[in-house]
This record gives C-alpha cells, structure tokens and sequence, in this order.
C-alpha cells in the first residue's frame, strides 16, 4: 500500500510539471522542489529516496525535453542536467535530516521556503558560473544581471513549492491517519 501511495505521488510530480503548457505564466511552476523534500523525509531507506526523487525528475524531463521542450535540443535528450541532479540530491538530503522533526504545518511551511530560497540562489549561482552559452559575464555585474532577471521566475518556484509541500506532506500525513500501514 505504501509503495503504490509513493508511486501515486511521483505520477503527480511528474505530470504536474506539464502545466506549463497552459502559458508561459506557469513557469517554475513545478512540485519537484517538494517531492524531492518529501522523499528524504518519509522513506525509511534513504537511499531509496534520494532514487525516487531523481527519478521523478528524470522522467518528467525525459518528456518535456522530449515533447515539449524539442525545439531547443538537435537531438534526442536523455533528460539530464547534472545541476539539476545536484540540486534535488541536496533537498532530498535536506529532507533527510529534517526527518526526526514533526511534520506539522510550520515546519512543513518553514522547510519548503528555505528550500525554495536555496534552490533560487544555487540555481542561479550554477547558471552564472557554469553556463556554455556566454550569457553573463564572469565577473559581480553579470552575477547581479543573472539573480535580476531570474527574479520573475522567483514567484511560482516559491508557491508551487509551498503548495506542493502542503499537498503532499498534508497528503500523506492524512493518509497516514487512515490507513495502518503508513504508520
């Protein structure tokens, strides 16, 4: 039963990410954020949850990139991005070790914000740091310009994690309530 709930959630994540495809207003809206952070905090076996997450990255951006996003790759995209992978290793871990703490609506609230936060400035640092296409300079002005104009993107990453967050921690947490073998 847990695994088929685990699983139930993971097509929720990666189906969620197709919402872009209502507009360009829904970008950054996705729950990989979150599931990444529920993942380190409910499998007991961690390593499995560092697996789960990755892999529900994977294969959302195996078909977006593949699907949606064709126009921007010469050929087939196998979906990998390492900071990508990096970033929802490290919020997997994050949840991890958040795990000893109760899931209650604060520290639900207080867990995904930071990670929202910390995925906007990792991101963004990466993006400066190591893009391939000259973008912005290598020096302060152009890490000012990547931040400044990553700021508009900034909104949707924050709600769609905090309303991810709610969803699946609330979620489980009420399921968790009803059926024993969660518990």
């Amino acid at each position: 039963m847990r695994t088929l709930i685990l699983l139930a959630f993971l097509l929720i994540a990666v189906l969620s990410r197709f919402a872009i495809m209502a507009g360009p207003q829904w970008a950054n809206f996705s729950p990989m954020g979150a599931m990444a952070l529920f993942a380190g905090y409910y499998f007991k076996d961690k390593k499995w949850s560092v697996i789960y997450s990755l892999l529900a990255l994977w294969i959302s951006n195996l078909l977006l990139n593949n699907l949606l996003y064709q126009n921007y790759y010469k050929e087939f995209s196998w979906g990998f991005s390492s900071s990508q992978f990096l970033i929802f290793y490290g919020i997997t871990v994050i949840g991890a070790w958040f795990s000893s703490k109760k899931a209650n609506f604060v520290n639900v609230l207080s867990l995904n914000s930071f990670t929202a936060i910390g995925f906007f400035i990792i991101s963004n640092l990466w993006v400066w740091a190591f893009s391939s296409e000259v973008v912005y300079t290598k020096n302060f002005q152009g890490l000012i310009s990547c931040f400044v104009n990553a700021i508009p993107f900034f909104p949707n990453t924050l709600f769609s994690q905090l309303f991810f967050g709610i969803v699946f921690f609330g979620a489980y947490e009420w399921l968790k309530r009803r059926v024993k073998e969660l518990a």
